[in-house]
């Protein structure tokens, strides 16, 4: 896929708030990589708890630049996401996109309690949990009947 334009997208939805779901979805350009950064600064802005889904199962390759830049976006946020993100599910289906992870969270891991699964329900029931355990009981309600129930998370 070298020497092709990206074909990425990012889309943010909040309509289960306090629950985020993120989806990365092809490969983002350097734009729409950057754009995706500042956007979920400001959902964190709003100094509201809340959990957040990251759907990468239809990610491309992550550049070099990219991969620097999100580990620099973690450090300047680790205050912000401390105080605002009760935890993060990262779906992910690939061995690139996992071994891209590993490679972001060797230099700098999310500050907050996460998971990788493999499965969107299991990354729902993850995040309810989540939210149950911060007493925000109905939203997390909400949460598993949109994601159905799933008693156990997968292997982390």
């Amino acid at each position: 896929m070298t020497g092709l334009p990206p074909t990425g997208s990012v889309t943010f939805d909040d309509s289960l708030w306090p629950l985020m779901v993120v989806r990365l979805t092809g490969e983002l350009s350097p734009q729409q990589a950057e754009d995706y950064l500042s956007r979920s600064t400001q959902f964190m802005q709003r100094q509201e708890r809340h959990a957040l889904i990251f759907d990468v199962s239809t990610l491309g390759q992550v550049s070099s630049e990219q991969r620097q830049r999100q580990v620099e976006w973690l450090k300047q946020n680790e205050a912000l996401m401390r105080q605002t993100v009760l935890g993060i599910a990262y779906v992910v289906t690939s061995p690139l996109v996992r071994l891209t992870m590993g490679v972001i969270f060797h230099f700098k891991p999310p500050p907050v309690p996460y998971t990788i699964v493999s499965r969107l329900d299991a990354a729902g029931a993850w995040a309810a949990r989540c939210l149950e355990e911060a007493g925000l009981h109905a939203p997390a309600e909400r949460v598993r009947q949109q994601f159905g129930p799933r008693p156990e998370a997968e292997g982390q």
